[in-house]
Parts: C-alpha cells; structure tokens; sequence
C-alpha cells in the first residue's frame, strides 16, 4: 500500500511539471502587435537596419528601417482568416490602414508624426509570421546651402533621393530634395551640374545600368520643370559600378543607392 501511494504521487509531481510550449530563448513580441491567445514564438530576429518588400494594392514598396522577424504557433487550429482579421482589425483601432491580400496575408500601416510602422502577416490555420519595418523619423535634413558648401568643398554632393521600386519614378517623401538642388541652382546661378545615378548589387548590372541612367534623368527632368535652365544639366547612370559600401549588408546597399551632383 505504501508502495502504491509513493508511486501516486510521483505520477502527481510528474504532471505538474509537464512540459508545456515556451517562446525561444531570446525573443519577445513587438510593443505595437500583441500576440494572439494561446500561441508562442519558435522564431525571433531583430535588426537595427533591414529591408523588407511589401506587395499591396498592385503596389511593390521597399521599406527600410529597423526590422523584427517573429513566428507564432499554436497548438490548436485558429484559422488564417481570423488571424489575418485580428491584425486589421487592431491596427485600425490605433489609425492605421490594413491591406488584404487574399485569406492569409495582410500588410498593416500606421504613422505616428513622422514615424512609420510597416508590417505584414502571412498566416496558416495554427501559426503566423510577422514582419515588422519601424521606418523611423522621416525628416528634411538637405538644404540648398548644404549642398553648394559641398560642391564648393568637394566638387560634389552624395544625396539619397528614393524612387519607386524597379522604377525611374520619384517618390514624393523625395521632391523636397529636388526642391532643395533647385534653390542652390537658383543661389548659384553660375553652376552646371551632372546629375549621376548609383544602384546596389541586387539584380543584373546590366539592368542596374539602365535604372540607374532612368533616374538620373528623371531627377533633370525634374529640376528643368523647376525653372532650372536645361543647359546647365546633364545625366549619367553608372549602375552598380561605382560602390561606396559594402553591397553584402543592407545598410551598405542603402548607401550606394544614391544620386550624386558633380559640380562641372
């Protein structure tokens, strides 16, 4: 009898100390997106910059900034569609937009001032993954005196002017960059300057070519609708030959895709 009681209540200690389900070591939900009840992380990644692209709407939009990769699963089945309801539905509720693309992917947006969280969930009947880009501040730093005391000092000025993914399109977050090289041109009206064009690494250097001298273009075609005489300008696209950065991390690809004024 006392054998038996002792083997009860080694039964009793074994399932209380059952195992259950526990996030991976080192990880953590995001402070913006709660997790859903019942499930854990088996998958965390955080960077201080990344990229991530996000298809929505028949749009393709590179956004960079801080990047957190997370994976959620449950032990029981909740459903892609509730998931994916579940994030519209709390990113709506703080202002944001939501965008959904079929019964297991959405791609959320919010802005808060200046700063800009995008995030996408893929998800499947018992586990989800979220992709979270933290844009950060989106400020005006260039100014027309900046950029003549560079060309002054250095006979050019390294700028970052965003376009349209695969495209020669500048996107507006960028005209007051161009609005910027137009006041300097306006203030120094004996300048003439060539307008060149970098990419990074991805894709073929052919193509990268192509793109590059595209939105060189575009950035003239640009200052001349600005008053800026045409004869004062001129354009080259280099593509991904003339690197000022590592190609091989994302924020040295961020640093060679630039447009560059070259004072003549």
């Amino acid at each position: 009898m006392k054998n038996i009681f002792i083997i009860l209540c080694s039964l009793v200690i074994l399932f209380s100390f059952k195992s259950f389900p526990q996030d991976i070591e080192g990880s953590k939900d995001h402070p913006m997106f709660n997790r859903m009840s019942g499930f854990y992380i088996t998958d965390y990644s955080a960077e201080d910059f990344g990229t991530h692209q996000f298809y929505y709407l028949d749009k393709d939009d590179v956004v960079e900034g801080k990047k957190t990769s997370i994976s959620y699963l449950s032990d029981n089945e909740v459903g892609a569609l509730k998931i994916i309801r579940n994030f519209s539905n709390a990113i709506k509720k703080i202002g944001g937009q939501a965008f959904e693309e079929g019964e297991n992917r959405v791609v959320l947006f919010v802005k808060k001032g200046n700063a800009e969280t995008w995030a996408e969930v893929y998800s499947y009947s018992d586990s989800y993954n979220l992709t979270i880009i933290e844009k950060g501040e989106v400020e005006q730093e260039i100014t027309a005196n900046a950029i003549l005391e560079e060309l002054n000092k250095t006979g050019k000025a390294i700028l970052y002017i965003n376009f349209d993914s695969g495209k020669s399109t500048i996107k507006n977050e960028s005209m007051p960059v161009v609005d910027q090289i137009i006041e300097m041109l306006n203030q120094a009206p004996d300048i003439q300057i060539s307008i060149e064009g970098h990419t990074d690494s991805e894709g073929k250097n052919e193509s990268n070519l192509k793109l590059s001298e595209s939105r060189a273009k575009a950035v003239v075609e640009a200052i001349t609708k600005g008053g800026i005489d045409a004869a004062r300008l001129s354009s080259a696209g280099f593509g991904e030959e003339k690197p000022i950065a590592d190609n091989s991390t994302p924020e040295g690809k961020a640093k060679n895709r630039r447009v560059e004024l070259i004072k003549k």
